[in-house]
This record gives C-alpha cells, structure tokens and sequence, in this order.
C-alpha cells in the first residue's frame, strides 16, 4: 500500500475516532473504544482511546469472537 493510502487511512480514522469520542461522550458513556483499519497486505491503522493492557483483553475478545467462542448474542444485535 503506498504511503499516500497509508495517510489517507490514518486521517480517516483519526475522523471516525474523534466522532465516536464525541458521541459517546454526550451519550455519558465512558467506554474504551478501538477503530482498526486492515489493509489486504496486513498492514493496519489503528484509533483508540484504551491503552496496551485494555487493547490485550480487546484482542483476546476478539480472537474469541473469531473463534466463535463467543456464540451469544441478543437478537437486535448487528450480525457485524
């Protein structure tokens, strides 16, 4: 991916991160959120508002979910 796509993505989310941190900021939540872009070559940008530990248990979660460890879901929840 040329570097030009690369800053293209990378001021994409930095958008889409600063939307949700508003939102969810006058909704009241306080939640950890992570906005992650995957490019076909594996390359990835990533927003967060979490740190490393909090990324960790994402990414457990995540590989649970892919697993499909995690099988539960409530009926109005998106399938994505």
């Amino acid at each position: 991916m040329s570097d030009s796509n690369i800053r293209a993505i990378q001021s994409i989310l930095t958008e889409v991160d600063a939307l949700l941190r508003e939102r969810l900021q006058a909704a009241g939540l306080d939640i950890g959120h992570v906005v992650l872009a995957v490019a076909a070559s594996g390359a990835g940008v990533l927003r967060s508002n979490v740190g490393p530990a909090q990324l960790g248990d994402m990414a457990q979660l995540l590989a649970e979910v892919a697993d499909g460890s995690v099988l539960e879901r409530r009926e109005d929840e998106p399938l994505n």
